[in-house]
């Protein structure tokens, strides 16, 4: 006889995908998160690829040559260019930044040492088990783990050309309530007053996370710069660059922020889909339509859903 908890899953599942007020918002985010999901793992997947491809072709290469060399002026020549390659290669691994094809090796090493570490039991099996899950985190969050455990944060750096003149994009900017329209994750920015924003975010697994922000310098039309204050659950920086090309605006965004549960945490949020790097590409983009046709993007769907089209303020 099936488990009672399970038709209770079922029915909880249906009650809150087909609930008649919030059904409809519901199943929209869920299909556009899928989507997403869905762009993200193939774009990866091209890209691991072709870099594992460009460094396999690299390794014959270089050792095609030693080889080569090796016939040419005897086999201690050969040796020598071997251990070169081979130096070389070790080092790619003691650099602060992986490579795509570098991270999905170590993350899926790392997973295979948790699975084994956690079957086997015991004070080896828990060791085994948190080096795994150690290095599924360096390879995930791409940021040596010492650095991100000393507090110094999770960088984000992404740039734009937005076909609108400076200042118009500058003030859209300017006002912070205005982020929860394109931004996927960011729930609500609420202005306090003395420059300071409350903020509301989805965090894991869609818990809300909250924090508040005061701004440190503004420039107009040039740049602004915030981070958070008090007693708040996420580290948050962000500065913001506008330079004009053109008609059009060229925006270089800046984000370093320290999840809860630092490196860990960020590596969590990553399963999830909650992580600034994933994100920010598509936000972005649903930035840069907001504010060249000054409408509200319709995704993502639950603010479509709940919230009539505003204009881009000016």
């Amino acid at each position: 006889m099936a488990n009672p908890l399970v038709f209770l899953g079922l029915g909880a599942a249906l009650m809150y995908f087909y609930d008649p007020q919030t059904g409809r918002r519901r199943r929209a985010e869920m299909r556009n998160q899928v989507d997403a999901a869905s762009r993200r793992l193939q774009h990866a997947r091209t890209v691991v690829e072709r870099d594992a491809l460009n460094r396999y072709q690299g390794l014959v290469a270089e050792t095609r040559g030693a080889i080569e060399a090796g016939k040419r002026e005897g086999l201690a020549s050969a040796g020598t260019s071997l251990v070169h390659v081979a130096q070389d290669s070790a080092r790619a691994w003691q650099r602060p930044r992986w490579s795509p094809s570098q991270r999905a090796l170590a993350g899926a090493g790392g997973a295979a040492m948790s699975m084994y570490g956690y079957i086997r039991g015991g004070l080896k099996g828990m060791v085994i088990c948190a080096l795994g899950g150690a290095l599924v985190a360096r390879a995930t969050a791409n940021e040596d783990l010492g650095t991100a455990l000393r507090g110094h944060g999770i960088p984000v750096e992404k740039t734009i050309l937005v076909d609108a003149p400076v200042e118009q994009v500058f003030a859209y900017w300017r006002d912070l309530e205005n982020l929860p329209r394109w931004m996927s994750h960011v729930r609500e920015v609420r202005a306090l007053g003395d420059g300071r924003y409350h903020w509301r975010v989805d965090g894991p697994a869609g818990v809300p996370v909250e924090w508040e922000s005061e701004m440190l310098n503004l420039e107009e039309n040039r740049e602004m710069t915030w981070h958070t204050v008090g007693d708040a659950q996420v580290g948050h920086v962000g500065r913001i660059r506008f330079e004009p090309e053109g008609d059009g605006t060229r925006i270089q965004v800046q984000m370093r922020y320290l999840p809860p549960g630092g490196v860990v945490g960020h590596a969590v949020a990553r399963v999830f889909g909650a992580d600034p790097k994933t994100e920010m590409d598509e936000d972005l983009g649903r930035m840069k339509t907001a504010i060249e046709s000054a409408k509200l993007p319709r995704d993502p769907a639950w603010r479509a859903a709940d919230s009539p089209p505003s204009q881009a303020r000016h």
